[in-house]
């Protein structure tokens, strides 16, 4: 438990500089939110959001043209159904932007909330899902033409750190306050809410009629979504930050303890033994074609097929807590702390470019 210890106060600490931050033009405190389309990668890191081109690393558009201490970025960037970039300040000046992906100029904002974006919003169509640390889940329809699109609130209570999920009927969102709450969003109401024994950091999963949620308090729990009851708990070494991701019946999912775990999603029994590779695991892991891709707190993005140890694909300088995003025929990594800001790797894990760090 050292470990996660140490882990848990280096992120508060780092979350507190970068809330915190004051004066000047500030530098990434934490690590960096990322997302990409099919041509373009998009990296929020600290003062600015960048707009990267995928076949040569190239700098397109950074955001906003003169930065400052009051806006800050660290969350993924996500995408409207009309493909508009939606990205939060985590800073003093917390407003939720929409940005044209092709130039990086607002087209649209909201400055309504209370308190900082650190969660991503979560896109349903038309309907856009943000909660904010103020304890409220803003919902906005980006079809009003008019600057309100706000439609509605739920009060919650709790800080939310993590995107939420839906499984086509409800919103399930998870707090820092050990609590999954379950919500209509059309009669804008809490359905049922379930107490955890830990802070829950990571987005759940919904899928098979059940939820899956991984907490501080070292276990990986499988919530029955029509009756709120745990049909099954996983223990684990330490404690979860990132959520899993679900193929063909396992979910896998890592520690801050640096183990990696494959479990069957039917009774939350091991698929396969756990690995322990080279550091801390808070990112969630992506599964592409056939392999799960993670990355770890030492710079390691592996590879691994079930039942096989994990295979390094490369050693980066830097520290690795974003997830890993695929886009098109590349792995994109973002290090923290690192040479580069971000790093482009084929599907066999060769460098193909990367995006030098230079002060913004």
């Amino acid at each position: 438990m050292k470990t996660n210890r140490m882990i848990l106060f280096l992120a508060l600490a780092l979350l507190a500089a970068l809330l915190s931050a004051c004066g000047g033009s500030p530098v990434a405190t934490t690590w960096p939110g990322l997302a990409a389309s099919e041509q373009t990668a998009y990296l929020a890191n600290g003062s600015v959001v960048l707009a990267i081109r995928l076949s040569d690393g190239e700098e397109l558009w950074s955001f906003p043209e003169n930065p400052g201490a009051k806006l800050i970025f660290y969350s993924n960037p996500v995408f409207t159904s009309d493909g508009q970039l939606l990205v939060g300040s985590s800073g003093a000046d917390h407003t939720l932007f929409r940005l044209d992906p092709e130039t990086g100029n607002e087209t649209w904002s909201f400055s309504g909330a209370d308190n900082h974006w650190v969660a991503s919003p979560l896109v349903v169509g038309e309907i856009v899902y943000a909660p904010n640390t103020d304890g409220t889940l803003y919902i906005f329809d980006m079809s009003i033409e008019e600057a309100d699109k706000l439609t509605g609130t739920v009060e919650l209570g709790g800080r939310f750190w993590a995107q939420p999920a839906t499984d086509g009927t409800l919103l399930f969102l998870t707090s820092l306050d050990h609590k999954v709450f379950a919500v209509d969003p059309q009669k804008k109401t809490i359905v049922w809410e379930v107490e955890l024994d830990g802070a829950i950091a990571g987005s759940p999963l919904a899928a098979d009629g059940k939820l899956y949620v991984g907490s501080f308090g070292t276990t990986l729990e499988a919530i029955d979504i029509a009756t709120h009851k745990i049909v099954w708990t996983a223990p684990t070494e330490g404690w979860l930050w990132g959520g899993p991701v679900l193929d063909g019946g396992t979910l896998y999912f890592g520690d801050l303890d640096g183990n990696f775990y494959a479990i069957n999603s039917a009774d939350g029994k091991p698929a396969a033994d756990s690995t322990k590779p080279d550091g801390a695991i808070l990112a969630a892991p992506l599964f592409l074609d056939g392999q799960v891709i993670f990355v770890t707190e030492n710079g390691t993005v592996y590879s691994l097929t079930l039942g096989e140890d994990p295979h390094s694909m490369e050693k980066l300088d830097g520290k690795l807590y974003t997830a890993p995003v695929t886009a098109g025929n590349l792995i994109l990594i973002a290090p923290f702390q690192g040479e580069f800001l971000l790093v482009a790797l084929d599907m066999d894990g060769k460098e193909e470019w990367h995006y030098p760090m230079e002060q913004k």
